[in-house]
């Protein structure tokens, strides 16, 4: 049994404009978090640039607070946006423009998104969906969330996930002794042995294994962005719905933790249908 591929999902479709439409950006408000970054498609990432990973950043009317340089000391004017494809992040995207906002998760034809102007300059963040916002910033496309794991406490359940997705995103997403081993610290020691004998366990070269993908997004082709959703507790294990989603395809995963050496590890994954990690890392 292999890895399934995204399911297929409908994106909304909005009417193109070339210009922001100046409307409420009441919707935009609130606290958002760095999780990742995307490489930008226009050039290689600033030497030096901010890292912004795990970082939070606070839109209010009349205000913009957040890590350098996004901490704006004055009044700063929020604005919405809706932008055709060659039109996102100033214009820089190649062409084809749409080819290339699909590659960041953007499959809308039209994006909307907010423009905040401060001191510090005139910032655009593009609205990929309802939890999650991108940023162009030294070269570098910063996604942000909002989703429940983004605001939860580090030592929770979500908190714990979406630490651990952070670090996936973040770095290699190859499944393999190395990164499973930098994973072993947030992984039940269950798990972990599960993952040891399944990578050290000889195969035929022309052989396709079990997991031929990437088992902790349950995907061949990794997704862009991801939204760690609110737990449920009981009986000392805990079920947390995470989203995975692209330009074209979304799929949730859920991942089940155990309450292990005073906090919440990873345990196991349910990939619905009957698929399981375990059974998975058993083959």
């Amino acid at each position: 049994m292999t890895l399934k591929l995204f399911l297929p999902w409908l994106l909304s479709v909005g009417l193109l404009a070339t210009v922001p439409v100046m409307a409420s950006p009441a919707a935009l408000v609130g606290t958002w978090r760095f999780t990742h970054p995307l490489p930008a498609p226009w050039g290689a990432p600033v030497p030096g640039s901010a890292d912004l990973a795990g970082k939070t950043l606070r839109l209010e009317r009349g205000a913009m607070n957040g890590p350098a340089p996004l901490d704006c000391a004055g009044v700063a004017r929020l604005e919405t946006t809706r932008y055709p494809a060659d039109a996102l992040f100033q214009g820089n995207l190649p062409d084809p423009a749409e080819r290339s906002a699909q590659a960041l998760g953007l499959g809308q034809r039209s994006v909307e998104g907010l423009r905040v102007s401060c001191d510090k300059g005139v910032f655009e963040f593009h609205q990929a969906d309802a939890d999650t916002l991108l940023l162009g910033l030294d070269n570098r496309v910063w996604v942000l969330s909002r989703a429940a794991g983004a605001r939860a406490d580090s030592a929770s359940a979500a908190g714990r996930v979406e630490a651990l997705l952070e670090q996936h995103f973040g770095g290699d997403m190859g499944f393999n002794a190395v990164t499973a081993h930098s994973k072993a610290p947030q992984q039940s020691k269950a798990l972990n042995r599960l993952m040891a004998a399944y990578l050290t366990k000889p195969r035929p070269g022309d052989e396709v294994p079990p997991i031929d993908g990437d088992p902790y997004t349950d995907s061949q082709e990794y997704p862009t962005r991801f939204a760690v959703g609110a737990a449920q507790v009981r009986q000392g294990r805990a079920h947390v719905p995470v989203r995975f989603a692209d330009a074209w395809s979304q799929r949730v995963v859920i991942f089940e933790l155990v309450r292990e050496d005073s906090g919440w590890r990873l345990d196991d994954l349910d990939y619905g249908q009957g698929g399981r990690l375990s059974a998975l890392l058993r083959k």
